[in-house]
């Protein structure tokens, strides 16, 4: 007897049921036409299950007759007469599925059913030995368009922000495309002015600026280093307004023509310096963007949709460019104004449509400002309720209940992550991560400071970090109790856990040097060293012990609870590499 099968490869609100029996399989294979799969299948191949009993097995959505009476399996009886099977659409992130009926007598019906909101699926198309659809319109759906510009198994292999992001970034890919156009008319009209119209000296010309312009851009990439990762919405922006500005120097380079290879020299500089943090910090961006593993196709898609812009964003520049020379009455003049008053809108547009893109960018990493933003929100409540010594220490469960509420996810932190402007720290007492130690030497009272942070005096166990409060400098950008900033250096053996540590215990020196004034209580007097040193300096070594307390306490915890709100712990970018780190001889 011959019984139903139904497949899909999109999740959805299918029930699945088992009826345990003994099951045969047998393979056939026949060829059928099928309609309205956006190609031709030209040998379909089906497991057909025999039970040994009268039981089967059947996964599947609750099912109902279609208009035409054809029965959609578990609601009736199978028949020995007909194999049902259902299978996602192909060549399209829609959702739909295709059901196809066989019979006996060598005849196929196929159907199109579309997913509603609450997971049901409805009949949308229904037809009966239709033709298949040729190449060429397989070729023109919609389906297969997107399928070509957007990564395989749209959207449930991508994050929703996914598509506002492809967005956005197009519009800016084709604005961009537009200026380009727009300032390269402007540099090749000065060339031919700046040159006499001596073909090999425009030649010349052409070839140094663009020799000098990707030595300014190697240059710029041996000073960014890592930063491409740990800030790629910050350099990506930093892109689009060097792009920018690259091209209003093209574009008002006829009125200098004389001075045409610097000019074009510092614009060549910009836009290769702009290209490279742009491609370099791609990578990083798709990679927030992917569930599958599937970074490899969503740089592929990208680089499909970047290519496409560009058509568009060239087209729109030719024309305008036309339009332009239409302008003038004289074709030797060039009309920079009105060039520059249809630049301008494109330029500012292409700024925004970026600026709007990364705003849905999510970065999962660490660096400075995502975990200080952590740190804060954190710190903020707990150092205050855990210095309180007239309270009993918190229990693990009832820090993780805290933690678990206080502790952001990495969307949150993205949505309000500065990127255009300088970063402003929360805390109001400054850190200094990891300066030269020559700095510290020859100057009295600073030396005994950075004695004491080097043997760990303040420490309750040995770290691989080294805390001290340097007074000299003005840090705070609010008036507190210190005006010095929290310095902290890693030791060449530490590890990201060590990073992580260290990096919240001076935050929690800072937080308790901002607030030092609500922590006076009698734990003062049993901190050690707070009788024999002056009252200032013992303020400060009581801020790091009673931070290094804190640290050991609550990292542990705060890991687990980051990693569970989806924080990468092991990308980490507190530091400016190893080679400021210190080894104690």
């Amino acid at each position: 007897m011959l019984h139903s099968i139904r497949s899909s490869g999109h999740p959805s609100k299918w029930s699945s049921r088992l009826y345990s029996s003994s099951l045969t399989t047998l393979t056939t294979s026949r060829s059928y036409p099928v309609a309205r799969t956006g190609f031709l299948i030209s040998k379909w191949t089906a497991r057909i299950l025999l039970p040994a009993e009268s039981r089967f097995l059947s996964t599947g959505p609750p099912s109902s007759n279609n208009s035409n009476g054809h029965s959609d399996s578990n609601n009736s009886n199978p028949t020995a007469n007909s194999i049902n099977v259902r299978q996602r659409k192909n060549g399209t992130w829609l959702p739909k599925w295709h059901a196809l009926t066989l019979s006996k007598d060598q005849r196929s019906t196929t159907s199109t059913f579309q997913a509603s909101a609450n997971g049901e699926l409805s009949p949308k198309v229904e037809s009966v030995e239709e033709e298949p659809i040729g190449a060429a319109k397989y070729l023109l759906s919609p389906q297969t368009a997107l399928a070509v510009f957007l990564p395989k198994g749209f959207p449930e292999s991508v994050t929703p922000n996914y598509w506002k992001f492809a967005k956005w970034q197009f519009i800016h890919n084709v604005a961009g495309s537009v200026t380009s156009v727009i300032s390269t008319q402007s540099l090749l009209f000065a060339m031919g002015l700046g040159a006499g119209s001596i073909p090999m000296a425009a030649a010349l010309n052409w070839i140094i600026k663009d020799g000098l312009g990707q030595l300014g851009g190697v240059v710029y990439a041996s000073f960014v280093s890592d930063k491409f990762d740990s800030e790629p919405k910050r350099f990506r922006f930093q892109a689009t307004v060097a792009m920018q500005g690259a091209n209003v120097l093209e574009l008002l380079t006829p009125l200098w023509p004389s001075y045409f290879l610097v000019i074009a020299s510092i614009s060549n500089i910009g836009k290769n310096m702009a290209w490279l943090a742009s491609s370099a910090t791609r990578a990083q961006m798709n990679k927030t963007f992917a569930l599958r593993d599937n970074l490899g196709d969503i740089t592929g898609k990208s680089g499909s949709q970047t290519t496409a812009a560009g058509l568009v964003g060239t087209g729109l520049g030719v024309v305008i460019a036309a339009l332009m020379s239409h302008v003038s009455q004289d074709p030797t003049v060039l009309p920079l104004v009105p060039m520059c008053l249809t630049f301008l809108p494109f330029a500012v547009f292409n700024i925004y449509a970026n600026y709007r893109a990364s705003y849905y960018v999510t970065t999962s990493s660490l660096n400075v400002p995502r975990t200080e933003a952590v740190f804060y929100s954190v710190l903020k409540e707990l150092v205050l309720e855990h210095q309180n010594y007239s309270k009993e220490k918190p229990s693990v469960a009832h820090l993780q209940q805290q933690l678990e509420r206080l502790v952001s996810v990495p969307m949150e932190i993205a949505h309000e992550e500065v990127f255009v402007t300088a970063y402003q720290s929360p805390f109001h007492v400054g850190i200094d991560i990891e300066p030269s130690i020559t700095r510290f030497t020859g100057r009295g009272d600073e030396i005994e400071a950075l004695d004491r942070a080097l043997r760990q005096a303040d420490f309750l166990k040995k770290e691989r970090y080294y805390i001290m409060v340097d007074e000299s400098i003005k840090g705070s950008r609010k008036a507190g109790p210190c005006n010095g900033k929290v310095v902290i250096w890693f030791d060449k053996s530490a590890k990201g856990s060590d990073l992580i540590q260290g990096f919240y215990h001076a935050c929690a020196a800072r937080t308790i040097l901002e607030h030092g004034s609500k922590l006076h209580t009698s734990t003062e007097s049993k901190m050690a060293g707070a009788e024999d040193t002056p009252h200032e300096e013992s303020e400060w070594n009581r801020a790091v012990r009673m931070a290094h307390k804190e640290a050991i306490e609550t990292v542990p915890t705060l890991v687990e609870v980051m990693d569970q709100k989806g924080w990468d712990t092991s990308s980490l970018f507190l530091t400016d590499g190893e080679h400021n780190r210190i080894q104690l001889g």
